[in-house]
């Protein structure tokens, strides 16, 4: 005997209802508990391999490391994050391609430097790596826990990628191959690694050096490069690069965690809450990764490292020529805001203490008791680069300093007088006209 349509109907009804409930990929209790689900497996696209010191290719970056575990310890293992090293095979602009990779859905997850996106249309990053702005451990922690982060994330929707997250990095310093980067005399010539990035490239443009683009293809061919403390000791730079430049931080290399739209939106509301809080939990703690870098120093040490300070006079002389690349960035106006806006947390923002450097590891070739400007000079102990060194450093421009100590007004006296290796004051008397030119400035001590 048939049965009735109306039961036949609610018996498909019911079985329609329990299909659609065992193909979803949500989460649910029973699953958990059973562990009948199969778990929702994410790629990360990571441009980078492992180290001589290591196996694991995220101890370059440790909070991008630290969300991948974290995604999983959330969702109780629903929710799996695969990383595929080598992501772009290290070729020139690498990164570019993996945000062009997940925008094509070609990968879930990705990380990548935010000095990069200038590269691509978007600007807003470039105040986060401008040279010399954020050069301290505090100021970094303060401006990822600002509003700032989320600002610049949000422009990345035009290129169809969603931002989960800006971490923080560790702060990248000069390393090089002969001797330390130390004056911007020093940094004329020199040919310098850099990543596919037109804020940082125009950065080590304005000092002199030579950029080239590459990774392990231009090793032999370089004279120096920026790397962070973790990263020189993870990726054992200490033979190749021993000169590191200690108290001079360029920028630090803030990482932006990158997601596909499409594949975001296609997991359940709890899938996407795990994945948005392990973003937001890896920032919060990448800010305090980097910082304590003593035990690093001493391990750099014991492999060879040695590393210099640049004095006030130098210091000076770097952020002088980095003039031109902030009149570049500042006529982008949310750049100009975005680094305003840094500027004014790091006046109000402690600098926290020196990186300390263990005794017989500070390079012999630099120091106080070497410089050639300490003490009181005259013209003929001067060369004309010690000549533009010491009047930048006391606020001159470098056409001002080539013309004052050029061949169409040579000096018959010129007097320099440095106390502790700071600038006091200088005067000069003119052969052609006899006429004397004295000019005291401020004191800078």
């Amino acid at each position: 005997m048939k049965a009735p349509v109306r039961l036949r109907i609610f018996a498909l009804a019911c079985v329609a209802a329990m299909v659609a409930a065992g193909c979803t990929g949500g989460a649910r209790a029973g699953d958990k508990a059973g562990g009948g689900a199969e778990p929702i497996v994410l790629t990360m696209a990571n441009g980078y391999g492992s180290s001589p010191s290591t196996t694991d290719p995220l101890q370059y970056e440790p909070a991008v490391a630290y969300f991948v575990k974290r995604v999983g310890d959330l969702s109780g293992g629903e929710v799996r994050i695969q990383v595929v090293d080598d992501w772009g095979n290290h070729q020139p602009g690498f990164e570019q391609q993996i945000v062009r990779d997940v925008e094509a859905g070609k990968a879930d997850l990705a990380w990548v430097g935010t000095r990069i996106f200038d590269t691509l249309g978007v600007n807003n990053f470039q105040a986060l790596t401008a040279p010399m702005l954020i050069d301290n451990y505090p100021l970094e922690r303060a401006v990822i826990a600002s509003d700032m982060p989320g600002e610049m994330l949000a422009s990345l929707s035009k290129m169809r990628v969603t931002g989960l997250a800006v971490l923080a990095d560790g702060l990248r310093k000069p390393i090089a191959v002969a001797a330390p980067l130390v004056a911007p005399a020093d940094w004329r010539g020199t040919s310098f690694q850099v990543f596919r990035s037109t804020g940082q490239v125009e950065a080590i443009r304005a000092l002199g050096a030579r950029p080239i683009e590459g990774g392990k293809s231009v090793q032999g061919a370089i004279q120096g490069a920026e790397k962070n403390l973790h990263i020189y000791q993870v990726g054992v730079f200490a033979s190749q690069f021993p000169y590191i430049t200690a108290n001079v931080n360029l920028w630090p290399q803030t990482v932006a965690l990158l997601a596909n739209p499409a594949r975001l939106s296609g997991l359940s509301e709890a899938q996407r809450g795990w994945v948005r809080r392990a973003a937001a939990d890896a920032s919060v703690r990448s800010t305090g990764m980097f910082q304590d870098e003593a035990a690093i120093v001493a391990d750099v040490c014991q492999k060879g490292a040695r590393f210099a300070n640049a004095s006030e006079t130098d210091l000076a002389s770097l952020r002088q020529a980095f003039v031109p690349v902030y009149s570049t960035l500042e006529q982008d106006p949310p750049t100009k805001a975005f680094i305003e806006r840094i500027d004014a947390l790091k006046r109000t923002t402690p600098t926290g203490p020196e990186l300390a450097i263990p005794a017989g590891c500070a390079d012999s070739t630099v120091g106080p008791n070497t410089d050639p400007l300490a003490g009181t000079w005259h013209t003929g102990h001067i060369t004309p680069s010690q000549w533009l060194h010491a009047f930048i450093a006391m606020g001159g421009s470098e056409k001002e300093g080539h013309e004052t100590f050029g061949a169409n007004h040579p000096y018959k006296v010129v007097t320099l007088r440095f106390e502790g290796g700071v600038f006091r004051s200088y005067c000069g008397v003119w052969k052609s006209t006899g006429a004397v030119w004295l000019r005291n400035l401020r004191d800078r001590g």
